[in-house]
């Protein structure tokens, strides 16, 4: 399995009052480490839009499971791996754990998009990205 790993230190300010990750968080952080995976491959978002004329990569689709509390001070581990690679979408699998525990599983699917006459259109991933992706690839 092709997994692409970074760490996340719990802030005061990503808590509820509960004490608690505020949810929301983790969708944050799930973009912030997919562009970190995309960087670490040698494109992001201003490379598709320079070499290749995309917009970027949307949201098509996206969830998360939540198994257990994180809070203030706690580090976390977010793993993911590239799950299935279409025409023009993408879907990456992510896991984020605090040592052995589990504590929230998420998925997202994002297209790669570009701008048409007609408004925003999906568009096919360029072959040198798809490349990188491919070799990355990891199904379920």
């Amino acid at each position: 399995m092709i997994v692409f790993e970074s760490e996340r230190l719990i802030d005061w300010g990503d808590c509820d009052a509960a004490g608690i990750v505020f949810f929301p968080n983790f969708f944050a952080w799930v973009d912030g480490h997919f562009h970190q995976f995309t960087d670490s491959l040698g494109f992001d978002h201003r490379t598709l839009m320079r070499d290749y004329g995309l917009l970027g990569t949307p949201l098509k689709d996206t969830r998360c499971t939540f198994h257990a509390p994180a809070s203030y001070g706690d580090r976390l581990t977010i793993a993911s791996r590239v799950t299935k690679i279409g025409q023009s979408s993408l879907s990456s699998a992510y896991r984020f754990t605090r040592g052995d525990t589990l504590i929230a599983e998420a998925m997202e699917t994002r297209v790669m998009a570009q701008q048409t006459e007609t408004g925003i259109a999906k568009a096919t991933i360029p072959d040198k990205i798809r490349a990188l992706l491919e070799d990355r690839l990891s199904p379920d």
